[in-house]
């Protein structure tokens, strides 16, 4: 199936591993050509080499600190410089610190409302209306479980995705007559790095092994594993595609059945 994306162009925040350099993969895999960011610049150019020859396409990349004003202006003015406009943004960055709601001081709760909210409302912005005038574009965020569930022990995750997808939403509404679809990414349990330290975490909590929590956690799923980054891919690109024209304002599982909830 052609999912339309051949020669669009897209600006995959947080990739230069995990979930984020999963998603620009399996865009560059489609044919789109891609702008890569994050905040080493020297993974970010071996990333851009290693895809541009796997996929033949462009790719770009530009170290960026999110929660940087500067440094976000920077980043999209060099899009829009070097692409000439972004049809396809993918809201990502690193995860915040899981604490309890009693262990967050305010500025520790400011400066991951500027890392997760800011960076994202502030790239799209500036990207966003180069696809309402083509009539064309797709806005992607990635959020969590913790939409869901409101993990205890981890509170800024549970707040601020959800502050994400409440804004999302909204945005999807505004843009929906211009051809320009606005969704969330709520990821399961995908084997990734932020997976494993988040076992590490619990662990000490609980008095047990990260071991430990793994098996408890694989044993509980539906599927009885985690998920993959290609699988996590392989639903962005779906949602980024032609084929999804009529999917916005929506926030999307890929969890394996693990979240429950019948939402």
């Amino acid at each position: 199936m052609d999912l339309g994306l051949s020669g669009k162009r897209a600006l995959v925040m947080g990739s230069s591993y995990g979930m984020g350099n999963g998603v620009a993969r399996g865009l560059a895999a489609e044919g789109a050509d891609i702008v890569l960011t994050a905040r080493s610049q020297d993974i970010l150019a071996a990333e851009a080499a290693d895809i541009a020859n796997a996929f033949g396409v462009r790719v770009e990349a530009i170290a960026c600190d999110f929660a940087r004003e500067d440094d976000v202006d920077r980043l999209i003015d060099f899009a829009l410089d070097q692409m000439g406009g972004i049809d396809i943004q993918f809201n990502n960055c690193g995860g915040p610190p899981r604490l309890l709601p009693s262990e967050v001081d305010d500025k520790t709760w400011h400066d991951w409302f500027d890392l997760i909210m800011m960076s994202a409302i502030r790239v799209t912005n500036g990207t966003l209306p180069g696809m309402r005038e083509r009539g064309w574009g797709r806005i992607l965020s990635m959020t969590s479980s913790n939409i869901f569930l409101a993990a205890t022990e981890n509170v800024l995750s549970s707040s601020l995705r959800m502050s994400l997808v409440g804004w999302s939403k909204s945005l999807s509404n505004e843009v929906a007559k211009d051809g320009v679809t606005v969704n969330c990414l709520v990821p399961g349990r995908i084997e990734t790095e932020r997976v494993h330290h988040g076992d590490i975490a619990r662990a000490k909590r609980a008095g047990v092994t990260a071991a430990d929590i793994k098996a408890k956690m694989i044993a509980e799923a539906p599927m009885g594993r985690d998920g993959t980054v290609q699988e996590m891919a392989d639903a962005a690109v779906l949602l980024c595609s032609t084929q999804a024209r009529y999917i916005t304002g929506s926030a999307i599982k890929v969890d394996g059945g693990r979240i429950p909830t019948s939402l």
